[in-house]
């Protein structure tokens, strides 16, 4: 009987016989064939459906990580203000604000509300309360009070007829009490004691509360105190007035004397005067032997003008500095003091006010940003640049590697 070399029982032959015309490696490929159908006849079979969104399903889980990790770092950098802020102000004074002029908002102070003595700064209030209330062309006489005052005098007269804008120029750029007796001694309705109320009158429309105005020079009558936040919002008041604004702003101007001669006065503030400081606007220093030294300063820079008040300090000028370099880093805190806001009296109706351009013209109120919206735009604003650019680049960089990973 012979064994056929092929058939069933091939696997059984002996040793010796020949080798079977099928080679042996296409009989293991045979066999690795086979398991795939072994293994789909084990494994249940998906829907189409679900196989076709099988790619967008790895895609989501390939970029998952990578999203998760962004959100993290983000959320991580928003609940980290200290690391953002700027360091705090160092000042000498003993009372002092700064603030932004165009909403009024608080962005650093130290008893900015306590009354203290504040010198010439006083005649920020007295140039205001003249300007709004004297003909440009106006001439005034100068009474025997204005000549005999203490403090600095710039050497006018009694008897002398000098023109208001005269006397404001002295008034601001040399500090001339001389010329503040004779503003408010020219006053129609009760003189002196009529325009010191008028300077209160006034003071309190602009929206002070502190303040009481006793004197049209600052000096150190009974009574007459004033707060760093009120000065900060006549500082404000005086810069909206192109004259005056002008006058604080000038390094030095040419003054014509009643004679005719002509001197050139320089400016005392030496925030201005010194011409060290760009975008320096003035506006007003004082000194008295009990007050100290005191400063009202302005500065504009990218847009934005800040107003720095520092009463009590041996170091003004340092102390302007620390306090606009800080105020230009930071931005409004939500929930700040906003100053010169007048409370509404009980029962009085609101007034009438418009909403802005846009929403005039396009009918619609703009919805008010979500909290994290809100959060989120005040850290990028708050934040200097090279922190946000810093935070912003490593977010970008841990994404990339983490995709690069992924996908290896």
């Amino acid at each position: 009987m012979k064994i056929s070399p092929q058939g069933p029982a091939e696997t059984g032959r002996r040793a010796g016989d020949p080798r079977p015309s099928q080679p042996e490696p296409q009989r293991r490929s045979k066999g690795r064939a086979e398991l795939p159908a072994i293994t789909r006849r084990r494994r249940p079979s998906l829907p189409a459906a679900v196989r076709g969104n099988l790619p967008a399903v790895r895609s989501r889980q390939r970029w998952l990580p990578s999203l998760v990790l962004a959100l993290g770092l983000l959320a991580g950098w928003m609940a980290t203000p200290a690391a953002a802020a700027p360091p705090q102000p160092r000042v000498e004074a003993r009372a002092a604000v700064v603030m932004d002029a165009a909403s009024g908002a608080v962005l650093w102070q130290r008893r900015a509300h306590r009354p203290v003595l504040v010198a010439s700064t006083t005649k920020i209030l007295t140039a205001i309360v003249a300007n709004d209330h004297y003909p440009a062309r106006k001439v005034l006489r100068v009474p025997e009070a204005a000549e005999r005052v203490d403090g600095t005098r710039f050497g006018y007269r009694t008897g002398w007829l000098i023109r208001r804008d005269q006397l404001l120029t002295t008034l601001l750029l040399v500090s001339a009490n001389d010329a503040a007796e004779t503003l408010a001694a020219a006053w129609p309705d009760g003189g002196r004691a009529g325009f010191l109320q008028a300077m209160q009158a006034t003071c309190a429309e602009l929206g002070c509360t502190d303040s009481t105005w006793r004197d049209p020079s600052g000096l150190e009558a009974p009574g007459h105190r004033a707060s760093a936040a009120d000065l900060a919002l006549l500082g404000r008041a005086l810069l909206e007035r192109p004259l005056l604004a002008r006058l604080v702003g000038s390094r030095a101007v040419t003054y014509k004397w009643p004679s005719g001669r002509r001197t050139v006065l320089s400016n005392h503030n030496h925030f201005v005067g010194w011409g060290r400081d760009p975008g320096a606007l003035g506006v007003k220093t004082g000194y008295t032997t009990k007050a100290g030294s005191t400063i009202v300063a302005a500065q504009r820079r990218g847009g934005r003008t800040l107003l720095a008040v520092a009463l009590g300090s041996d170091h003004i000028y340092d102390d302007v500095h620390a306090l606009l370099g800080y105020g230009f880093k930071v931005r409004p805190a939500v929930g700040s003091e906003v100053l010169g806001v007048r409370q509404e009296q009980p029962g009085a109706a609101p007034e009438a006010t418009l909403p802005p351009a846009a929403e005039r013209i396009t009918g619609r109120v703009a919805a008010s940003p979500s909290p994290l919206v809100e959060r989120l735009g005040l850290r990028i604003l708050a934040a200097p640049v090279p922190s946000a650019a810093f935070g912003g680049a490593a977010c970008l960089l841990l994404g990339i590697l983490v995709l690069v990973w992924r996908r290896h």
